[in-house]
């Protein structure tokens, strides 16, 4: 196992993970390329024509035609292709914003997850020994006629399945440490421990949840669907503009035999008449509809997944007050008394193994509602942090 970290730890890691890097990374560079976006869409172009002059004989030598030109767009491609590559811009900054976002909550998630591993585990170590002591008392009790060979039976039967709960837990540890170790991008290839208790964040105001649902369209994958949506239709325009008409000027130098100079200058109109990129444009008008339609879907799954994170905290809430409240105690004191019970010689084997398999399942449900609880508060935590963010 690799070293314990906390769930502060955890988040701090996920936020170092290569691909939340790498995605900060291609915001800088897209930035840096940006910023040298000329105004002009055309280079200049520079012709050299030499040639000779045979006819008539008295006049042969050597001519040279030289021809310096400037192509200028004249549908506003230079304005168009900067206003695209703004978008993407945005859109790079925004999907980072959504990667490190889902690295935070795969982080959290795992951590969670993996504390309540830990806690079952624990129990479940505390159940085989209880179980042994039983299977112990029962023997006991068979040998001198208090019990019969069916209530050892049932206890060697019990103490096998506290065995079968305590590996089970046991290979959920590990996966769970994995997983974290996943997460938060830790390169030792060992299963990671928590640390620590679980994280109580403070929460908005419940009066404030519907707010954040009616602007669950600002979390940054939202927004970046958006902001791709339009880079789409950006490229069309983008790509027409290409296509329009553009004009050349240039400097015409010519050196006519024999010994002439001759300069002139140069003006070229190409009308935009028969191709205006259809083909090409296409292209990006259907991928642009498309992606239309996948930003209104993610705005409707935004609402929906912070609709549900804020149920989950009610939800959960009330699962963790029943078992902590009544059905945890209950269980535990119904178990005690049944096993004094059959100190006194009132009471059979099975009953109180059976009040024994009630108190160990309640207490395994009672440690995963709490991480359960933990997590809904966590995840509207951070989705309400990014949708404030968002602004």
């Amino acid at each position: 196992m690799a070293a314990a970290i906390t769930f502060d730890e955890a988040l701090g890691l996920a936020a170092r993970a290569p691909r939340v890097t790498g995605a900060g990374r291609a915001v800088a560079a897209k930035l840096r390329l940006d910023e040298g976006i000329s105004s002009f869409t055309f280079n200049p172009q520079l012709a050299v024509q030499p040639g000779f002059r045979f006819y008539p004989s008295e006049y042969r030598d050597v001519e040279v035609l030289a021809e310096l030109s400037q192509p200028f767009n004249l549908a506003g491609h230079a304005r168009a292709r900067r206003a695209t590559a703004r978008l993407e811009e945005d859109e790079l900054g925004e999907s980072a914003r959504a990667v490190a976002l889902e690295q935070r909550l795969g982080a959290a998630r795992a951590w969670i997850d993996l504390w309540a591993a830990q806690r079952v585990f624990a129990a479940s170590r505390r159940d085989e020994q209880l179980a042994v002591e039983l299977e112990r008392l029962a023997e006991r009790a068979a040998a001198a006629s208090a019990a019969t060979r069916a209530d050892v039976a049932d206890a060697q039967a019990f103490l096998s399945e506290a065995r079968v709960r305590r590996i089970a837990a046991e290979g959920e540890v590990f996966e769970r440490g994995m997983e974290l170790s996943r997460e938060a991008a830790l390169v030792e290839g060992a299963a990671t421990t928590a640390d620590g208790e679980l994280p109580e964040p403070a929460l908005p105001p419940q009066s404030a949840w519907p707010s954040l649902i009616e602007h669950a369209g600002r979390l940054p994958d939202s927004r970046a669907q958006a902001l791709r949506a339009r880079a789409g239709k950006a490229r069309e325009v983008e790509e027409r503009a290409a296509r329009g008409s553009w004009l050349q000027l240039g400097l015409v130098a010519q050196r006519d035999a024999p010994g002439g100079l001759v300069g002139s200058v140069l003006a070229r109109v190409s009308p935009s008449v028969f191709d205006r990129g259809e083909r090409e444009r296409g292209v990006f008008a259907a991928e642009a509809e498309r992606l239309e339609g996948e930003r209104a879907n993610a705005a409707i799954e935004a609402r929906a997944d912070v609709a549900i994170a804020a149920h989950e905290v009610e939800h959960t809430g009330e699962l963790l007050a029943v078992l902590s409240d009544a059905l945890v105690p209950a269980s535990r004191a119904g178990a005690d008394l049944r096993q004094r019970i059959f100190d006194a010689g009132e009471a059979t084997m099975v009953e109180v193994l059976q009040a024994r398999r009630i108190a160990v399942d309640a207490a395994s449900r009672l440690a995963r509602a709490r991480a359960a609880h933990a997590w809904a508060r966590v995840k509207l935590y951070l989705l309400a942090r990014a949708i404030e963010e968002g602004r």
